[in-house]
């Protein structure tokens, strides 16, 4: 079960149209990709778009309230369970998901709203995993204050590696509104023993080779780029048995405001984790 909350200065009754989008990235080609139009207070109608992803059809419809579902190959979505509540200027649109195993993995959940004269644009506000096979070599399992809000956040990222925490080669950190290197806040962590290692924060053109300021843990300086700054005060590492723990004091420059995804990614000596999305942070 989803809840979604929806906000317009001119009152719920200007929406036309509440979107909500799931897959590892923007684009709603084999995703879970719903349309909401509202029709009265406690009623619309929900669109689920089919596995090609053209906004404009096909797609099934189901009404709410209602029992009715509707499904592509992504997800089910069950009239049971699922609502509308609105009041005032919002309007909270609850929907009641089932993901098919083939859809496995860390999913961003995006969504927007449209009125008659204005659109919100797509805004990445959740992640979610969705259980797939047991993961061997390195994995990415965790991560700490996941939905923040704020310029200054303290994240613990859990990465964990079948073979031990030792074949943890390099453990990967970006956050931007997209996975992109450019303008991002982009860390390589090379471990070095069980509570020590080296941060590299790779520089505005975001090339993972460097450049990249650097700063040793445990230490008591700082590195920066211009999306970010990273303390060694408040940040460590901490490696036991097939799990290492990073934890990151991350200050973000206001001019990188918005929402931003976090992903990680862990490589070992002969496997790579890829990226996973594990959360978002509204910088503001």
């Amino acid at each position: 079960m989803f809840t979604f909350n929806f906000s317009d200065s001119g009152g719920w009754q200007n929406f036309t149209i509440l979107d909500v989008l799931i897959n590892n990235f923007l684009d709603g080609r084999q995703a879970c990709y719903v349309a909401f139009l509202p029709s009265g207070i406690n009623a619309g109608t929900v669109l689920l778009i089919d596995d090609q992803g053209d906004a404009g059809g096909p797609y099934a419809a189901m009404q709410l309230p209602g029992s009715q579902t509707v499904s592509n190959s992504q997800c089910t979505i069950t009239g049971t369970g699922s609502s509308v509540v609105t009041s005032g200027s919002t309007l909270t649109l609850t929907l009641s998901i089932t993901f098919t195993p083939s859809f496995a993995g860390n999913k961003i959940f995006y969504t927007a709203a449209r009125d008659a004269t204005s659109n919100s644009g797509w805004q990445a506000l959740g992640t979610w995993n969705i259980p797939g096979p047991a993961v061997t070599g390195p994995s990415v399992t965790g991560l700490t204050n996941a939905h923040a809000t704020g310029l200054s956040q303290t994240y613990t990222f859990t990465f964990t590696d079948t073979n031990g925490w030792q074949d943890i080669a390099v453990a990967n950190v970006l956050v931007n509104d997209f996975l992109n290197g450019i303008g991002a806040c982009f860390v390589a962590f090379v471990p070095t023993g069980a509570n020590a290692g080296t941060v590299l924060l790779v520089d505005d053109a975001g090339d993972g080779g460097g450049p990249f300021a650097v700063l040793p843990l445990p230490g008591g300086g700082s590195v920066s780029n211009s999306q970010c700054t990273i303390s060694g005060t408040g940040s460590s590492v901490s490696a036991s048995g097939t799990t290492l723990q990073l934890t990151l004091a991350l200050t973000f420059s206001p001019g990188f405001g918005g929402n931003r995804i976090i992903f990680a990614a862990g490589r070992g000596n002969t496997k790579n984790s890829g990226w996973q999305a594990m959360g978002t942070v509204a910088v503001q």
